[in-house]
């Protein structure tokens, strides 16, 4: 029996991952609009917390200023 190496075990997890946030968002947008804005902004914060620590205040400040912006532009429309 061959050992696995850290990169197939890295896929899989990364795929588990995927198919775990596809179907949560999958499920939130059966139940609404409104249901999917939380789940697309907890899986932004889950990818910018894997970030490496240095790229995660950045991340976070350039999210938070598209956010505002989306936010601004609704509001004047």
């Amino acid at each position: 029996m061959t050992t696995r190496t850290r990169r197939p075990r890295q896929a899989d997890r990364q795929a588990r991952s995927a198919q775990h946030l596809g179907d949560k968002r999958r499920a939130a947008e059966a139940q609404g609009p409104l249901t999917v804005l939380p789940v697309a902004v907890d899986q932004l914060r889950a990818v910018i917390s894997r970030l490496p620590e240095n790229q995660r205040a950045e991340a976070a400040a350039q999210a938070t200023q598209l956010l505002d912006q989306l936010r601004q532009s609704i509001a004047e429309s």
